[in-house]
């Protein structure tokens, strides 16, 4: 790609839609030379201080400055190299040595031919994104002008017009299904630089979106927002599957031309992929910013596919909105043809960047999935076994193989106890499973490929939902055990779906929407195929944990492969892109985030932290280290339990709530406790009398699961809190529940927020102790408790974060546990916080300083008015 001589210097003006706060200023001048030296910068900017525009404005500019010089640079070297030929050219018949001012003329007439070249391919890039704003305009007109009409001609359409015209389409895309699609070459087109805007939600996203659509950016840039089939597909046929892996298959089904190069005709064809609605689509959602709701809108409006229009236009956007999932697997990138070569990378709210990319690439798989798959593979075997050649016959016979013994170590005896069967738990390497297994000479590699050339779970899918298919796999199955097994299987899943309530439906079609959800009935192929994946890892990446579970009959052993090197799969992010941009909230401490993904390039990273824009006597944090009986608050794991602890926290509670106005937020660290608390409240009367003051509310583990319960919560305590005569609301919520990140407790709805104890995860996890152990050993000893550490403090300050919004905002944050009082877990609180902390020696010092607090801000703002 053309690289200009000269660098961008930082502008004075980044078109930010409001007057830019001072550290606003700073972290866009910090990002905007992040990318000049293609460096690697990981930020951090307080919630509330406009990050996420902060971030856009600086790079949206950047990119517009970098066209601008591209084309300015290369108009001048052409001009210079074409003087230097012609004078080269002139004197080379009188110069001494002619050989060497024609080899001279030969170089730069290279030189010059290759720029030439550029500057056309760059010249046609904008003339085709010219003909196709101009063709939207028009289609536009036509549309607002004719609406109806055009609509009816177009879905009326013959089968032959809408078989060709998506053939057409389907080429002209590129099918990037295949994962070993090959990518474009750069030499045939010009490739502009793209910016990769990355998120955890799509919630998230959309509110970027709508950000940028204020900025003066939103008139003049190319964004498009990515999203899975499952998020834009909108064939009623296709959509009501259960998961996305089922939904996928089915779209590549009813393509044009499937996988295995057939035409589908009729109604198998997908009626939304016709060539002219899906380009009018695809052009629309180019040159008009929209989120994935207005994108579906969209595309029901015209029927036409938002999916593969969104591909589509994807390729000539300058700025592409998508979630973690999209971005930071592999697999997924290539599926939606995300090309990451010479591209800039933003991953925003990225707190847990190394747990992300841990968890995408960590799988689980059942006993309960192992014997469904040995029992669908079984039948259709015999079913075809006269029309599979030799060496299908051999792969499929290896499958079986492989999930044999699985089972069996799955179904290997537990040790007995006070004559009840326990549960063992084994880590093993990826090496070491397959040699217990014996399936160690196996080419796993070739078994994958062989999967998906042949599509085999698609098949396996389809063949295991005939109606004749149970009848039909009893007979193969060859151990009474396992039959007995799947018979309690299904029996158990026929009594829990017979005894669901309306609200566990709708929570299990929220749970589905989570990223590569496998369900043991829909599809167990899927979910085996992926731990078969997860084997070919480097053995030192990952571990396996093996439960055999012997307390239940129908048996819940589970074969879990962890990733440990987060960094294993990051590596062809950093190898591709110009710069990442990695940023959030809470990114302190940074250390393990730099020695896990940026280990092969210290040299490129660049940190940057900023203080918070609302002044320091707007916050109040305090630790409060004692009770009001003035006994010490601990509420590690062996005493928080206690009837004093309990007594203690309850009457720090009543006591605080009857100071501060409006909504108090408390976050405890699990639901257990938080259980715990409340129901000792309740019972000893302080609840009642807290009821007096406020109203009060309570996460619980079915709403956390059920997205509409949260929302539900969220507009009851809300409108509490409106209601003036009911003197506000208190909401107890928990550490890493969906109230703790990324939800706003702004202005009222978040005077005060309590943190109770340290919410440090269960030590004794299995998981957990394989990653501690893996940090000690490869990055040395020690950094396994830093790690553990690490992660209750970032989530205490997700908890504080909730607090302050705006720059008008004001809260006090109340630390209770005399632990916060160690210099070391201070330092790795927020630098807003730390800035005015103050540890109070008795509650009531605490009481005063509240009250003190709250009567200053209510003095400014009666002088201000």
């Amino acid at each position: 790609m053309f690289s200009p001589k000269k660098c961008l210097d930082a502008p004075n003006d980044y078109e930010f839609p409001f007057t830019p706060y001072e550290i606003q200023k700073k972290l866009m001048e910090a990002v905007y030379d992040t990318l000049t030296q293609k460096s690697i910068g990981i930020f951090e900017s307080p919630t509330g201080t406009g990050k996420s525009l902060t971030l856009t404005c600086s790079v949206l500019k950047w990119i517009e400055d970098r066209e601008n010089l591209e084309r300015k640079d290369l108009a001048e070297r052409i001009s210079n190299l074409d003087l230097e030929v012609k004078r080269i050219g002139s004197t080379v018949d009188v110069v001494e040595d002619w050989i060497t001012a024609s080899y001279e003329a030969t170089e730069k007439k290279k030189q010059l031919a290759t720029h030439r070249r550029f500057q056309k391919l760059l010249q046609l890039h904008h003339d085709r994104l010219k003909e196709m704003y101009e063709h939207q305009i028009e289609f536009q007109k036509e549309r607002r002008n004719n609406n109806s009409k055009k609509m009816v001609l177009e879905t009326d359409l013959n089968p032959e017009d809408e078989l060709t015209d998506s053939v057409d389409w389907d080429e002209k895309s590129g099918n990037f299904d295949r994962q070993d699609q090959d990518i474009d070459d750069d030499e045939d087109k010009y490739r502009p630089i793209q910016v990769f805007f990355c998120s955890r939600t799509h919630s998230q996203l959309a509110q970027v979106v709508r950000e940028v659509k204020r900025t003066p950016y939103g008139r003049r840039i190319r964004c498009v927002s990515l999203a899975s089939r499952q998020q834009l597909c909108i064939n009623p046929q296709v959509k009501k599957l259960p998961n996305v892996s089922l939904i996928n298959e089915k779209c590549l089904d009813m393509a044009p031309k499937n996988k295995e190069g057939k035409e589908n005709i009729g109604t198998k064809c997908c009626k939304y992929r016709k060539v002219n609605l899906m380009q009018n689509l695809s052009e629309t959602a180019l040159f008009n910013i929209m989120d994935i709701e207005e994108l579906v809108t969209e595309g029901e409006s015209m029927n036409a596919c938002p999916y593969y229009a969104a591909r589509e236009a994807a390729k000539s956007a300058q700025l592409i909105m998508l979630t973690y999932q999209m971005l930071l697997h592999r697999q997924t990138r290539l599926q939606a043809g995300i090309d990451l070569r010479g591209a800039i990378v933003i991953i925003d709210e990225a707190h847990n960047l190394l747990d992300t990319i841990a968890h995408l690439h960590s799988c689980e798989l059942t006993l309960q999935q192992l014997l469904l798959v040995q029992q669908q593979l079984t039948a259709y075997k015999m079913r075809y076994l006269k029309r599979f050649s030799a060496v299908s016959l051999l792969k499929i016979n290896q499958l079986i193989f492989i999930v044999k013994r699985l089972v069996k170590m799955l179904q290997t005896e537990t040790p007995v106890s006070a004559g009840k069967m326990s549960s063992i738990s084994r880590v093993l390497r990826t090496y070491e499973l397959t040699a217990e297994a014996e399936f160690y000479n196996m080419d796993l590699f070739a078994l994958l490929q062989f999967c998906e050339k042949s599509r085999l779970a698609q098949k396996l899918q389809g063949f295991s939902e005939k109606p004749d298919f149970s009848k039909a796999s009893d007979e193969h199955l060859e151990s009474s055990a396992t039959k007995q097994l799947l018979k309690q299987i299904e029996t158990s899943q026929k009594n829990n779906l017979k005894n669901k309530t309306e609200f566990e439906k709708v929570d299990d079609v929220n749970n589905q929407k989570s990223f590569n959800t496998v369900t043991p009935i829909s599809a167990p192929f899927r979910a085996l195929l992926t731990f078969i994946q997860s084997l070919t890892e480097k053995a030192k990446d990952g571990r396996v944990v093996l439960r055999v579970d012997g307390t239940s009959v129908v048996g819940n052993s589970t074969l879990k492969y962890i990733l440990l090197n987060p960094g294993a799969h990051f590596a062809d992010v950093i190898q591709d892109a110009r710069s990442i941009i990695v940023a959030g909230g809470t990114m302190q401490p940074t250390r393990e985030l730099t020695e896990q993904l940026f280990s092969a390039c210290p040299n490129r990273v660049r940190e940057h932290f900023y203080d918070h824009v609302v002044s320091s006597d707007a916050v109040l944090p305090l630790i409060v280290a004692q009770g009001p009986t003035g006994r010490r608050l601990c509420f590690n794991y062996t005493e928080r339990s206690t009837k004093d602890m309990l007594s203690e926290c309850g009457m720090i509670i009543q006591n605080v709530c009857n100071v501060i106005p409006a909504g108090v937020v408390c976050f405890f660290p699990s639901y257990e406790y938080l259980d715990l608390i409340y129901n000792y409240l309740q019972k000893c009367g302080i609840l009642e009398r807290i009821a007096t003051k406020k109203r009060v509310f309570s996460e619980t583990r079915a709403a956390e699961a059920a997205g509409s319960s949260v929302e539900k919560l969220l507009n009851d305590y809300s409108a509490a809190i409106k209601a003036q005569s009911g003197g506000g609301a208190l909401l107890f919520s928990v550490v890493g529940g969906k109230l703790s990140e990324g939800l706003n407790f702004a202005d009222d709805l978040g005077r005060c927020v309590i943190v109770v104890g340290m919410p440090y995860p269960n030590r004794q996890s299995v998981e957990l102790q394989e990653r501690m152990r893996y940090l000690d050993e490869t990055l040395g000893s020690g950094n396994g408790n830093e790690y553990y550490e690490n992660l209750c403090l970032k989530a205490v300050n997700q908890c504080i974060g909730r607090s302050v919004r705006h720059i008008n905002d004001y809260a006090c944050v109340l630390l209770l546990d005399e632990r916060y009082c160690r210099a070391d877990i201070q330092a790795k609180l927020p630098q807003w916080i730390t800035r005015s902390l103050q540890i109070p020696k008795t509650f009531g010092a605490v009481q005063a300083a509240i009250a003190k607090f709250f009567k200053n801000i209510k003095s400014k703002k009666l002088e201000t008015v």
